[in-house]
């Protein structure tokens, strides 16, 4: 009996004490879990006793810039996206004179210059033009998205058998939707 009586006393001290108070959370705030989980050990945040911090003001900051316009059309960029091309989807006048070559038609395929393709395939420029890794111009094409120009190249006789260093066909590695309009294109010609 003296063993029951002690083991119900502990009971009593246990069954007071307040886990938050311990933590210093306080015993009066109460946190409803969110996080579902099993064994959750989600702990309430504890009330801020600092000042907030004003708020912080921002002076303008000018950076330079790294190139002007005329001299990346000059070089020649490697991006995709133009915004005269976006602007003027009809241009008929290239943005740039590119090389009368195979690496110049590479560059106004890197640059979406439509214009500047098609000026340089009736230059006679070789549609089936490959660098030095075995990468044709319709790899490069379907590799920068420019559906445009990979429908271009098709139909100035870009073969599609040729295969890069890593074996893949124009095809393999064209995006969904390029696949499926080159596929169209190969079906109506």
């Amino acid at each position: 009996m003296l063993f029951s009586n002690k083991v119900n006393s502990l009971i009593k001290e246990v069954s007071r004490l307040d886990i938050d108070d311990d933590m210093g959370l306080g015993g009066s705030e109460t946190m409803e879990c969110k996080c579902g989980m099993p064994l959750c050990i989600c702990v309430a945040p504890s009330k801020s006793t600092d000042k907030p911090n004003p708020p912080a003001t921002v002076a303008p900051v000018v950076l330079p810039q790294l190139k002007s316009e005329t001299s990346a059309k000059s070089k020649g960029s490697t991006s995709s996206s133009n915004a005269r091309s976006a602007l003027n989807p009809g241009l008929d006048t290239p943005q740039r004179d590119y090389e009368a070559s195979g690496e110049g038609l590479r560059e106004a395929i890197k640059n979406g210059d439509i214009a500047g393709v098609k000026k340089l395939l009736k230059e006679g420029i070789d549609a089936n033009y490959r660098d030095k890794q075995g990468m044709s111009v319709l790899h490069l094409a379907v590799l920068f998205n420019q559906t445009d120009i990979a429908l271009m190249l098709m139909d100035h006789g870009a073969s599609l058998e040729y295969k890069n260093a890593q074996g893949e066909t124009p095809l393999d590695c064209a995006p969904a939707t390029l696949q499926y309009k080159m596929r169209e294109k190969m079906k109506s010609t």
